[in-house]
């Protein structure tokens, strides 16, 4: 297992830089021996010993980095063949599976907060609009059943907006102070200040 090349971090050079020179002029070689040519060296002092120890887990996960990339890496996922190409229900299929599917009526009924009649209803004005989309696109059905769900929660959001609560008024006012005067904005004319 020989390379052309290593990767010497910079904290390496640090902790080495530390040391007496002496242990500098061993550990170096080591360390390119282990990382070139894969040799562990044999004869290093205890404190040149002690700085490999610690270097050497870092030249080998780049080692092993290395040997995986020559390998080209990990193999691409094989992707089944995409459902897009075989969903083919049509408009009138999906809104009969929606109607059938007692959990989606329950989750559609209480997220939206209307009865099931009401929900017939609405998935019958869901479908004369999934038609009007089919003659004006040409497009026969969604991309996916839960695509069609999605249509729907969208489409009855839009077709139905939940009403916006009103801010309660207080009757009594608390302060008994008179309520502040709304700002007229009405344009009368001239360049602002007070025009007679």
């Amino acid at each position: 297992m020989e390379r052309e090349s290593f990767i010497f971090y910079r904290s390496f050079y640090e902790a080495i830089k530390c040391m007496p020179p002496d242990v500098q002029a061993e550990i170096y070689p080591a360390i390119c021996e282990y990382a070139l040519f894969g040799r562990t060296p044999k004869t290093l002092s205890e404190v040149a010993k002690g700085m490999f120890t610690l270097i050497k887990p870092n030249i080998d996960v780049n080692t092993a980095r290395f040997e995986n990339g020559k390998k080209g890496g990990r193999k691409k996922k094989s992707r089944p063949a995409s459902s897009k190409d075989d969903y083919s229900l049509t408009y009138e299929q999906e809104v009969e599976q929606m109607r059938n599917d007692e959990n989606w009526r329950k989750t559609i009924c209480e997220d939206f907060n209307i009865s099931a009649e009401e929900y017939d209803k609405r998935l019958s004005r869901f479908l004369d609009r999934c038609n009007d989309d089919k003659e004006r696109k040409g497009k026969l059905h969604h991309d996916s059943f839960v695509d069609c769900q999605s249509h729907l929660r969208y489409w009855m959001t839009k077709a139905y907006p939940a009403p916006q609560p009103q801010p309660s008024v207080p009757d009594n006012n608390i302060d008994n102070d008179p309520p502040f005067p709304t700002s007229d904005y009405t344009f009368n004319g001239g360049f602002g200040g007070m025009d007679d």
